[in-house]
C-alpha cells in the first residue's frame, strides 16, 4: 500500500503473460486495505472499451482520458462494511506499459479474439492470487468490452478456470459493434439536419447520410482486402491508422447468439438513456433476460442521464459535442445512481446468499 496525498492507497502494479507470450500485460490490481493475511475476497476485472485503452480507462494516445477503469477499482475497492472487492485493469496489449519490443504496431495487429485471450489471462492471474476468491470473480465490460464478455466466459471454461461468477455489462449489452457504428453514422446525421443558423447551414454541405455511408464502404474495402491486412490507414495520407482484423472478426461475431449460449453466471447490465453510442432498449428488463435464458440471475437498468462516459448529464446529449463533453466529464466522479446500483447488485451476488 502506499500514501498518496494523506490518503491510503491499496493498489499495486503487477504484470501478467498476455495471450501471446512472453509478451506481458501490466495494470494495476486494487485490494481492499482491511484485507487480513489469509482472508479471500471477490474480485472484478475490468474489460475496457474499443480503441486504445489502458489501465485507467484513457486513450491518451488519442486525447481522451475518461477515467473509468480508475475511478470504479478505487470505489469498489474501498467500500465499507466487509463489502470491498479487488479490482484488476490492465493496459491493453501495445498501449501505456504492455509493450512489445518486437512490434510497434502490437495494437493495431490484434484481433478481438485477441483482447479476449488477454481477458482470459487477466482472469487467471486473479484466480491465483492468493488474495482473490477464485470462486468470486466477476467480470465488468464497458462499450466493447461489455460486448465481448459472453467470449471470454466461454474462454475461461475452456481454459480450465473457475466459471465466471458475474458479468457487469455498462453500455454494451445486447449491442454489437457493426450495428453501433451504424447508429453513430444515423446520429451524426440527425444532429446536423437539426443545428440550426450558420454552423448547421454549413454541416448540412459537408456532412450527409450519402457522404457518411460512402466513406464507411470505401474504409470496409480496406478491411476486406484479399491480403487481409491486420490494419489499415483511415485516411489516404496514412497518419490514422485503424485495426482491420479487429473489426473483421467483430462483424463475424453474432453477439445475441454469445449472450444466449456463454451466458450462464449472474448479470447486472446498464445503460444509459443519454448514451448516444449503443441502444439502451436492450435493457429494457423483460427483454434483458430474453437475451440471457440461462444466466443464473439478471438485473437491468436505465438511467434516465446516464452517458456512454459513465457520468451522467443534464440537458441534451450530442454527438457533435462528444469530444467536448468527455473531456470534461473525464474529471468528474463516475455517476452516483450507477455506482449505487452496481453496489447493490455487488451485496447481493458477491456478498450476499444469491
Amino acid at each position: 500500500m502506499m500514501q498518496v496525498q494523506g490518503e491510503l492507497m491499496n493498489k499495486m502494479e503487477v504484470a501478467f503473460p498476455s495471450a501471446d507470450p512472453p509478451c506481458e500485460l501490466r495494470g494495476d490490481l486494487y485490494l481492499p486495505p482491511t484485507s487480513k493475511v489469509g482472508e479471500t475476497v471477490p474480485a472484478i476485472v475490468v474489460v475496457a472499451g474499443s480503441g486504445p485503452v489502458d489501465r485507467n480507462g484513457n486513450a491518451p494516445s488519442v486525447g481522451m482520458n475518461f477515467n473509468t477503469s480508475n475511478r470504479f477499482a478505487e470505489h469498489m475497492s474501498n467500500r465499507e462494511n466487509g463489502h470491498a472487492a479487488a479490482v484488476l485493469t490492465y493496459d491493453k496489449r501495445g498501449v501505456g506499459d504492455s509493450k512489445n519490443p518486437d512490434d510497434k504496431n502490437w495494437y493495431y495487429r490484434a484481433g478481438m479474439m485477441d483482447f479476449v485471450r488477454d481477458a482470459v489471462e487477466a482472469v487467471r492471474f486473479a484466480s491465483r492470487h492468493p488474495t482473490i476468491d477464485k470462486g468470486k470473480i466477476v467480470l465488468l465490460g464497458h462499450s466493447e468490452g461489455a460486448i465481448i464478455l459472453p467470449l471470454i466466459c466461454r474462454e475461461v471454461s475452456k481454459a480450465g478456470l473457475e466459471p465466471i461468477w458475474g458479468c457487469i455489462f455498462y453500455a454494451g449489452f445486447g449491442e454489437n459493434l457493426v450495428d453501433a457504428m451504424k447508429l453513430q453514422r444515423e446520429t451524426v446525421v440527425k444532429e446536423v439536419k437539426e443545428t440550426p443558423g450558420p454552423q448547421g447551414w454549413l454541416l448540412r454541405r459537408l456532412v450527409t447520410k450519402e457522404k457518411l455511408e460512402k466513406q464507411y464502404s470505401r474504409f470496409m474495402t480496406k478491411v476486406n482486402a484479399e491480403d487481409e491486412p491486420d490494419f489499415v490507414a483511415m485516411y489516404p495520407c496514412g497518419l490514422v491508422k485503424q485495426p482491420a482484423k479487429w473489426l473483421r472478426e467483430h462483424v463475424e461475431y453474432d453477439a445475441n447468439d454469445a449472450l444466449a449460449k456463454h451466458i450462464t453466471c449472474h448479470c447486472l447490465a446498464i445503460t444509459g438513456q443519454k448514451d448516444f453510442q449503443v441502444r439502451n432498449d436492450f435493457c429494457m428488463p423483460e427483454r434483458a433476460a430474453n437475451l440471457v435464458p440461462n444466466a443464473k440471475s439478471v438485473e437491468a437498468h436505465r438511467p434516465g442521464n446516464l452517458t456512454h462516459a459513465l457520468r451522467s448529464m443534464e440537458g441534451e446529449a450530442k454527438m457533435l459535442n462528444l469530444k467536448t463533453d468527455y473531456k470534461r466529464m473525464g474529471k468528474l466522479p463516475l455517476d452516483e445512481e450507477l455506482l449505487s446500483i452496481t453496489d447493490d447488485w455487488c451485496d447481493r451476488i458477491l456478498f450476499g446468499a444469491e
